[in-house]
């Protein structure tokens, strides 16, 4: 079962066209540039646009303002009503409660905030209230519009993390808006790109990391491992196909043994040699296959694809490097990265 749209709304400066089936499962993530449709785009998901045709089919039947949690970029919360008495009015519209109060309320932080009014809150606090509010409606898909921007870097990461607890924990569908590539890049399954209203890609994030025009200007790629250590060191090790890595555990999550675990994996922090270094401070020396290599921004540096078992990743070498090495498609190579790296936050931007 899917979420299928069809809208076509006419803005100032573009027509909005979008035709997408995004999966009724895991998280969808609408990026593009400022102005380019994104926030319309979920509008008119939520049946909040009358100004253009638009079709929105969730689970085979036309979707209903019921069955959505729907945060705005501004919180909209009711002035007149405390914390709680908002939070309490999308809890007391559900027939039913899978997802329980203590544990949005404790989730979201809000214990102490209870008896505030909105006039009383920050505008971080006041995104959390709406936050859950939209959660503890019991929503059957969770529709987001940049619903952590006034939150500090630290909490916002947190509470990006309990999407993914969330979708996986509850089966909650999720679609969001984000800028934040770190957010978007870390638990999102599914991507769609928008500029000036049209759909320029959308697909499995995987694979759209892997298409231009993100492939040159992003180059990051994403792998998909296993936690089969930690040690009392706070590092932990994964598994990815036949070989291991090694990394810091990332601020704030507590893994486990056996966890799927993504890493991101900059190009620009991935170098190669024909074999194993001794004696490195890098941790982390993967072989590899070069399944593909193409032009990077730069004139003088390529964009080079590696294959480790079934996945693939991005390095960015310099054309000369390229040459000394005698580099072709099919050479097997050692993939050099820094544990630090891989846990980094991402500071661009879509």
């Amino acid at each position: 079962m899917s979420l299928h749209i069809d809208c076509t709304i006419t803005l100032q400066h573009f027509v909005l066209q979008a035709k997408l089936t995004l999966p009724s499962h895991g998280i969808s993530a609408i990026v593009g540039e400022s102005g380019s449709g994104k926030t319309t785009l979920l509008e008119a998901i939520a049946g909040l646009r009358h100004d253009g045709a638009t079709t929105v089919v969730f689970q085979g039947r036309p979707l209903q303002l019921k069955q959505i949690g729907l945060v705005l970029q501004q919180p909209q919360l009711f002035p007149h009503l405390s914390v709680e008495q908002n939070l309490r009015y999308g809890w007391q519209r559900a027939t039913a409660h899978r997802i329980g109060w203590d544990e949005v309320i404790a989730a979201c932080g809000l214990q102490d905030l209870l008896q505030q009014r909105p006039a009383q809150l920050s505008g971080g606090q006041q995104q959390r209230v709406a936050f859950a509010r939209a959660i503890l409606g019991q929503p059957q898909l969770l529709l987001l519009d940049e619903p952590f921007s006034a939150l500090d870097e630290a909490t916002r990461h947190h509470f990006v993390r309990y999407l993914r607890t969330l979708t996986e924990r509850y089966a909650l569908p999720i679609v969001w808006v984000s800028h934040q590539l770190t957010d978007v890049v870390e638990i999102s399954d599914y991507l769609v790109v928008l500029h000036a209203g049209q759909v320029r890609q959308s697909g499995l994030l995987q694979e759209q990391l892997k298409q231009e025009p993100l492939r040159s200007q992003v180059a990051v790629s994403v792998l998909s491992t296993t936690v089969v250590e930690i040690d009392n060191t706070l590092a932990c090790r994964l598994q990815l196909g036949d070989q291991h890595m090694q990394l810091p555990q990332p601020h704030g999550a507590a893994l486990k043994i056996g966890q799927p675990y993504r890493i991101r994996i900059y190009a620009r922090d991935v170098s190669l040699t024909l074999a194993p270094v001794a004696n490195s401070s890098v941790q982390n020396q993967l072989r590899c296959e070069i399944v593909g290599c193409q032009a990077a921004q730069h004139q003088a540096e390529l964009l080079v694809e590696l294959a480790v078992g079934k996945q693939t990743f991005l390095a960015l070498i310099t054309r000369n490097a390229w040459q000394q090495l005698q580099l072709q498609l099919g050479t097997q190579v050692i993939a050099h990265l820094k544990a630090a790296a891989l846990h980094e936050t991402l500071r661009e931007t879509l």
